[in-house]
């Protein structure tokens, strides 16, 4: 009797011992990075979904059910998706997540100072910002510090767009799930191990490629590959739009006609989250390539790999249109 007892609480139990932490992330590049660590571990749930963008996101009942039932909820921060913040507060999961904004060891890139959010104006200067690993570290979580998490005005969010970043990013998911699921943490830790040896092997082969066009002149759909551009020293001229769901003035893509003259601009980069119709305007009757650049990855299948093939298909598109 005794025995079938402790059969039938084996039985009850196994699946508490075998469920897998649930991660769920705002974004596909988000995603990508987790995922590499996550490996087969963990159940990843996406929020945006890979088509939309974040930057004019609403939230769904069903969102509001992932954040409450998630183990840990993995984003950019408050500069990038606003609508995460009131829901994390709400279900007390704000301090528990991993807001990658305010990561330590983090370098982040500044908007111009001089920049007018009010105008339609490039903001091509950028001043870089380090959270530094001593500097208001968390002995609870060692990743971040949420009292100084939401005083990003003027940053860069697009920091999945940098190697380096992406890294600082992987070593907290590591962090994290080896304490949600100590049973894998030397799992979790060899696929970090991983992440980075192949990270950095696909660095040195981008940086190789994109010597080709180092120096070529051209203009983005929206200002959001700052770091990308920095690490890889391409030649940014100029971007449509600050915000992608803002349009344009008449005036603005005036100006922009003539910086494709002035700074004889190669090509004009679309993106496949936002119609491509102002940029058709913008290059009637002109010779200039167009392309697209997909800053989320939309297409890329989430795997282990996905974050290298990110890389890989971001330098492709740069490279196909201004060679």
């Amino acid at each position: 009797m005794n025995k079938l007892l402790m059969a039938l609480s084996v039985s009850m139990l196994s699946p508490m011992v075998l469920a897998k932490p649930t991660v769920v992330t705002s974004i596909k590049p988000v995603s990508m990075v987790v995922a590499a660590i996550a490996g087969d571990r963990a159940n990843i749930e996406q929020i945006v979904s890979s088509t939309a963008s974040p930057h004019d996101f609403a939230m769904r009942p069903s969102d509001l059910r992932k954040i409450g039932q998630a183990d840990v909820v993995v984003w950019v921060g408050e500069s990038l998706e606003r609508f995460l913040e009131k829901p994390l507060e709400n279900v007390g999961k704000e301090k528990s997540s991993i807001e990658w904004l305010t990561l330590n060891g983090m370098t982040l890139e500044n908007f111009a100072k001089d920049h007018d959010h009010g105008d339609e104006e490039d903001h091509e200067h950028m001043e870089e910002v380090d959270h530094h690993e001593d500097d208001h570290h968390d002995e609870d979580h060692g990743e971040h510090h949420h009292d100084e998490g939401h005083h990003h005005e003027g940053v860069n969010p697009h920091v999945w767009m940098s190697p380096n970043n992406a890294k600082v990013l992987a070593e907290a998911v590591t962090k994290r799930l080896s304490k949600l699921d100590a049973t894998n943490a030397s799992y979790y830790q060899a696929n970090l191990q991983a992440f980075e040896t192949k990270l950095a092997a696909t660095d040195a082969q981008i940086k190789k490629a994109m010597q080709a066009v180092h120096g070529v002149p051209y203009i983005v759909f929206h200002d959001g590959y700052g770091y990308f551009e920095h690490h890889y020293g391409l030649n940014h001229a100029g971007a449509i739009t600050v915000s992608p769901e803002r349009q344009p003035s008449a005036k603005k893509v005036a100006e922009l006609r003539e910086e494709i003259t002035e700074h004889k601009v190669k090509c004009v980069f679309s993106e496949p989250q936002f119609s491509p119709a102002i940029v058709k305007t913008l290059l009637s009757g002109t010779k200039v390539n167009t392309a697209v650049l997909d800053p989320l990855g939309s297409d890329i299948k989430l795997s282990p790999n996905a974050y290298f093939d990110f890389l890989k298909s971001l330098s492709h598109q740069f490279s196909s249109c201004l060679k």
